[in-house]
């Protein structure tokens, strides 16, 4: 029986953009139920139905993923699909964000891109394996992770359950372009400190602003210089980026603190830790009085090789299934759960839609490449490359 198509995509996809799944993104969440619980129990009843084993967890009390476990021809080590249902804020999108809505053979709604179409197509590609009664090559795990927007708990929980794995492909929205590398990144709010004083008077004080000002242009030269050093063909190279500056108390005194928030993205090639380590060193030759907060965020880089084998098989498949003879890997600049397993396996990101329309307002998703990521995902678990 064939369950992949546009009618079961559009149905499936639009039941889940339906669904609110908003991550709090460190704010309070009031709910008694996670973020994730109403799109985790609509793919409970979806697999339900076949008797699969089904596993919940809850890496804190404000999220929840969805563990979907079927057997393979062959035992050992699996196949890991993993996309999270998880999605960014919708205020800037007003009431209609969370309302379906099909045009043009695109499905438009918060979380219709990123990333409920890897979802679907995942799902569907898994449904249309067991309503044919037809096992995998190897044992293959789903997971449909919560707070991959924010701090990863989801996958990062998953990883701790030493599950056996040979292969992932990770869903996200790459425009059916196998992504084999991206950037990894560490946050974390740098504050320079100063002293009060009057502002008629400022030579009194220490002014924290400029302090930070004098920061700011240390960290573009740092910038620079790692670019010289660390260059990657499939993307750009390492950026420290000041997301939010907060610094004063009022009008009439000299700012005596200033705090700089921090995106610090790197290469395949470069561990976030000591990055950040080797950054903190090079601002202590600045004479200021800095202090340095917690790291916020911490991911590492993907770095699967392009001889892998299982990227090279999926780069077939995709411009098989695709048509686009021309496809070739790709790298991205943002980082993903993948970096969370590919110690483990051989590991790709790969789905439908494109990162530009992620996040914005009117984000949608073409159907017929939820359609194509489902046939790509359905091929390599059914083959044993």
């Amino acid at each position: 029986m064939r369950v992949i198509g546009v009618e079961s995509a559009v149905r499936l996809l639009s039941d889940l953009v339906a669904l609110p799944t908003v991550n709090p993104m460190g704010r309070p969440h009031a709910a008694a139920e996670p973020v994730e619980r109403p799109a985790v129990d609509y793919l409970v009843n979806l697999f339900g139905r076949y008797g699969v084993e089904m596993q919940r967890l809850r890496p804190n009390p404000v999220h929840e993923s969805l563990l979907v476990k079927i057997a393979g021809r062959r035992r050992g080590p699996g196949t890991l699909l993993e996309a999270h249902l998880d999605t960014v804020p919708a205020e800037d999108w007003g009431e209609t964000a969370f309302v379906p809505r099909l045009q043009d053979g695109r499905l438009f709604g918060r979380g219709a891109c990123d990333d409920k179409a890897s979802v679907v197509a995942m799902a569907l590609a898994l449904v249309e394996a067991l309503e044919a009664g037809a096992r995998p090559a190897l044992p293959v795990v789903l997971l449909a992770a919560g707070d991959e927007e924010h701090t990863q708990t989801g996958i990062r929980q998953f990883a701790t359950l030493d599950y056996p794995l040979a292969r992932a492909v990770v869903g996200e929205p790459t425009r059916l372009a196998p992504i084999i590398q991206h950037k990894g990144v560490v946050r974390w709010e740098i504050t320079v400190h100063g002293r009060s004083a009057h502002s008629s008077r400022p030579e009194l004080g220490r002014d924290a602003i400029a302090g930070a000002v004098r920061v700011l242009r240390h960290l573009e030269e740092h910038e620079r210089r790692l670019g010289e050093t660390f260059v990657s063909p499939w993307m750009t190279g390492p950026t420290v980026t000041v997301t939010m500056i907060h610094g004063g108390r009022t009008y009439n005194a000299v700012a005596d603190e200033c705090t700089l928030s921090v995106d610090f993205r790197v290469l395949p090639g470069m561990q976030p830790a000591g990055s950040r380590d080797e950054l903190i060193s090079s601002l202590a030759a600045l004479g200021l009085e800095i202090t340095h907060g917690e790291v916020q965020v911490m991911m590492p880089p993907l770095a699967t090789a392009a001889e892998d084998p299982f990227a090279r098989r999926a780069l077939e498949v995709c411009r098989r299934v695709t048509g686009r003879g021309d496809l070739e890997f790709a790298g991205a600049p943002y980082g993903t759960d993948a970096a969370w397993v590919a110690e483990q396996a051989s590991t790709i990101v790969l789905g439908p839609g494109g990162i530009e329309t992620a996040h914005a307002v009117d984000e949608h998703v073409e159907i017929a490449e939820v359609v194509s990521a489902a046939r790509i995902y359905h091929d390599l678990l059914m083959t044993d490359a």
